[in-house]
């Protein structure tokens, strides 16, 4: 059933009630066509990992597909956890308005009232609330030159860990604009830990993971011997990779926990049923959008599937070698939950899923991507013979690759960032003689000359 506070964010989203209606006890069979699906992303190496999907409380569909650890030959099954990367994020907010009903802090709160030592110029301004909707104007450290690269590796002291952002400039005046980021949500952990007495990891334990009864969710520590936790990796051209390292200290509350699918399906209920929350306003605050259609640590929108519209409260998350997206479909009541440990393209196999789940055609074709097909040929015999063998593919099977400029682009970019320009010029010469309108292709091809 809906709950009543949902209705009232239609009008406020200004979505039109009577277009909306469940699609329960529709003749196509989901469960079967997700399958399908699925299979058909694995075996073109787009996805890895373990889908959930859910209709009201019951589990239509939890399947694993894959490798959790390439190296020992270990499947991903349906228990194996995964870093779920920025979905952290609801978590935290969700603990944050868990300390707002027990008055450890309040919204209107400034990031100086627990840490008095951030620089008192916007620290004395930026509330809670603006940390939670990302309007704060704090830069984001993930995007800082070379930080992923020189300081994501290393393990920081947390409370001095701020610095790297703290001092900076604001991006705009607090409350004026918006900027999706990962600052904010880390001051939000430490924020947490000031106003409960407890650390990040104990407070989610106490206020979170016992009361919804999550027994494989919690926080990634590095260094932490987490049972059945999967292993990250990435999905090149020339096949799959182990994930570069990142600490947890990098990441906290803005994105270092880890969870199964039923966890955050279980999760998700908890939440939406009231459970976690006693005051139901405070839920509704948290999924009404704001800026850019973000409200307390997820995104809040209407999507148009078939000829309804439905309110889809919704989160991903990307870390190195892990990508994830939870999705709750609040009229229709349908979740969801996608985790893969080999950082796939989640909102790829999202929109080839969704349709499904509504007992719909799909809307997305599934098809082989050029860039893998052509790696492989190009780490067994070379680029010449890649784009000799590149013609007989086109003509045998047109209609089952995915031949578009974005693959070329891709499988370029991944022989120049590995340093061989001759493999990633060839490609993009190719490129040029199959979309000669575009000018994506330019710089690239000026910076491979440029190359001594």
């Amino acid at each position: 059933m809906i709950n009543r506070f949902l209705y009232r964010i239609v009008f406020a989203s200004g979505l039109i009630l009577c277009s909306i209606s469940p699609a329960h006890g529709l003749t196509n069979d989901p469960a079967d066509a997700i399958d399908e699906t699925l299979s058909r992303l694995h075996d073109f190496g787009l996805f890895n990992g373990v889908v959930l999907a859910a209709d009201g409380d019951d589990i239509i569909y939890h399947e694993a597909f894959g490798t959790a650890s390439f190296e020992w030959d270990i499947p991903n099954t349906t228990d194996t956890r995964f870093k779920i990367a920025s979905i952290t994020k609801s978590f935290t907010a969700n603990l944050v308005l868990c300390l707002v009903e027990a008055d450890k802090l309040a919204l209107d709160d400034v990031i100086t009232d627990f840490l008095p030592d951030y620089p008192a110029g916007p620290g004395n301004r930026i509330t809670i609330e603006q940390l939670l909707v990302q309007t704060a104007g704090i830069p984001d450290y993930l995007e800082l030159p070379g930080f992923l690269e020189e300081k994501a590796i290393h393990e920081h002291d947390r409370y001095e860990f701020v610095k790297h952002f703290s001092e900076l400039e604001l991006e705009f005046e607090p409350g004026t604009d918006w900027n999706y980021g990962n600052s904010g949500y880390y001051l939000l952990g430490l924020i947490i830990e000031q106003a409960s007495g407890l650390t990040y990891e104990e407070a989610l334990q106490k206020y979170i993971l016992e009361p919804a009864g999550l027994e494989d969710t919690g926080y990634a520590a590095t260094g932490k011997i987490i049972e059945r936790l999967a292993e990250g990796y990435e999905r090149t051209p020339a096949g799959y990779e182990r994930a570069p390292f990142f600490h947890s200290s990098a990441g906290f509350s803005a994105g270092m926990m880890y969870s199964t699918a039923k966890d955050l399906f279980k999760w998700t209920r908890a939440l939406f049923d009231g459970l976690l929350l006693e005051d139901q306003e405070y839920l509704q605050n948290m999924v009404t959008p704001q800026k850019e259609d973000y409200g307390y640590g997820v995104f809040i929108g209407s999507q148009r599937i078939g000829s309804k519209n439905d309110l889809v409260v919704s989160h991903s998350g990307n870390i190195h070698g892990f990508s994830s997206q939870l999705t709750y479909f609040a009229f229709s009541d349908y979740t969801l939950i996608i985790l893969d440990n080999t950082k796939q393209c989640t909102s790829r196999t999202y929109f080839a899923l969704r349709d499904l789940l509504f007992g719909l055609s799909a809307s997305v074709e599934v098809r082989e991507p050029v860039s893998h097909v052509l790696g492989s040929v190009i780490e067994q015999s070379g680029i010449e013979e890649a784009i000799l063998f590149y013609s007989e593919l086109r003509e045998e099977r047109g209609d089952e690759c995915d031949f578009s400029l974005s693959e070329f682009i891709r499988l370029g970019d991944f022989y120049l960032e590995r340093g061989q320009p001759e493999t990633a010029q060839k490609i993009f010469e190719l490129a040029i003689t199959l979309y000669p309108e575009t000018s994506r292709l330019e710089d690239r091809l000026e910076k491979i000359q440029s190359i001594p």
